[in-house]
């Protein structure tokens, strides 16, 4: 394993994978990050002054986006997926390579079934972990029935040949309130070509494993004391506050805060929200 910089950037590498991570933040204290579904790590950028007094952000590319890779890319590697204990693992041995002493997590979306993972294997080396519209806690049946169903997945793969089809099944989802206006614009434009049709399949396909139970990563959670804090959409579809409502139940040191938006919530807002609701320098 290794940590390179690289043309200015800097990479975690092994011999499965070369991630790429951002840095933001110069606080005594490292957070990892974990980006959504279309994105990059810069998509923290705008929380940096919510958190990097007390933090030093990590903001990892995640799987088939921006610079990381797999060292094997096949589409026999993509479909057999990544585990929770293997994505942990990668976080372990970058935790001891930095040399930190404990972490804490941020992550949006689909990046929170990384957090989650990193939750589920090493959770004596967590301290904070927050979740912003988080995946993984109850999953999209929808992306679960496509992602696990190995004739549903083969029939998934064919539709990213298929943009008249994929925009039928876009339109159809957002006209019956499957999805919201702001999810159904992002998957607008993250499906407008084959190759970011590929990479959604590439995506969905290679986490398919990371399935978690939420009364186990309770019972986790609470006996390690990590502080968990939780925000949500109003009226996101896709993860509904009341995922939320239903999870922090079963924790001990938790936050929940719900605001008046959907899915979208990585903006300067939130920052402004976390900054005003949360002092980081308190927790």
């Amino acid at each position: 394993m290794s940590l390179t910089q690289r043309f200015g950037l800097a990479f975690f590498t092994n011999n499965k994978v070369r991630l790429h991570y951002y840095t933001y933040g110069n606080g005594p204290e490292a957070m990892l990050a974990f980006h959504g579904f279309g994105m990059k790590g810069t998509q923290f950028s705008v929380l940096e002054n919510a958190f990097s007094e007390r933090y030093t952000i990590y903001s990892f590319d995640l799987f088939f986006h921006g610079q990381t890779e797999l060292i094997d890319d096949s589409l026999g590697v993509i479909r057999k997926g990544v585990s929770s204990s293997e994505f942990g693992g990668y976080m372990a041995e970058f935790i001891q390579k930095m040399d930190f002493q404990k972490v804490s997590l941020l992550s949006y979306s689909m990046g929170a079934l990384m957090a989650l993972s990193v939750i589920e294997s090493i959770p004596v080396l967590v301290d904070n972990a927050f979740f912003i519209a988080p995946d993984g806690i109850r999953p999209n049946k929808l992306l679960q029935f496509g992602s696990g169903n190995k004739i549903m997945n083969r029939i998934f793969y064919k539709l990213v040949y298929s943009p008249k089809t994929v925009q039928f099944i876009l339109n159809s989802l957002f006209k019956y309130g499957y999805i919201d206006d702001s999810l159904h614009r992002i998957l607008q434009g993250e499906f407008g070509t084959v190759a970011t049709r590929l990479t959604c399949y590439q995506a969905i396909t290679y986490h398919a494993n990371l399935r978690f139970k939420p009364n186990k990563l309770a019972a986790i959670i609470n006996k390690n004391q990590i502080n968990t804090y939780f925000y949500f959409g109003e009226t996101d579809r896709l993860f509904p506050p009341s995922i939320g409502h239903e999870f922090s139940a079963m924790l001990e040191n938790t936050s929940l805060y719900i605001l008046n938006t959907g899915h979208e919530l990585v903006n300067k807002n939130l920052g402004e929200f976390i900054t005003q609701q949360f002092s980081v320098n308190h927790a």
